[in-house]
């Protein structure tokens, strides 16, 4: 998926192809619910789904974008550049097997 920085802050371009999945009718509250089989194939793409973020397009489309809560006290990662570049290096790095003995943890965490 392709997705472009728009010039309002509430607004996200989207450029990925869909594919036909299912019809599903609206309850007596307009409600769309999304049934198992469905939410079988998001959980085989995207782990641990607990909320979708809603978009609506110009011609009326939702896209319903998977999304999960993480707690208050680990958001200053995700907004913090650095340290979350820092992490993804550093998962990145464990991957390959890349591994760096720590002696001094004190010394090593100074170094971050």
């Amino acid at each position: 998926m392709k997705v472009s920085a728009a010039k309002d802050p509430d607004h996200v371009m989207v450029h990925e192809e869909f594919t036909s999945f299912d019809t599903r009718p609206l309850d007596s509250k307009c409600r769309i619910t999304l049934g198992g089989k469905l939410m079988r194939v998001v959980f085989e793409r995207v782990r641990k789904v607990d909320a979708y973020q809603v978009l609506v397009g110009r011609n009326g489309d939702i896209l319903l974008r998977p999304a999960v809560s993480i707690p208050a006290a680990e958001a200053w990662i995700y907004e913090d550049p650095k340290v979350i570049g820092k992490i993804r290096k550093g998962l990145e790095e464990a991957k390959l097997g890349k591994k760096e003995v720590v002696r001094d943890l004190d010394a090593f965490l100074d170094k971050l």
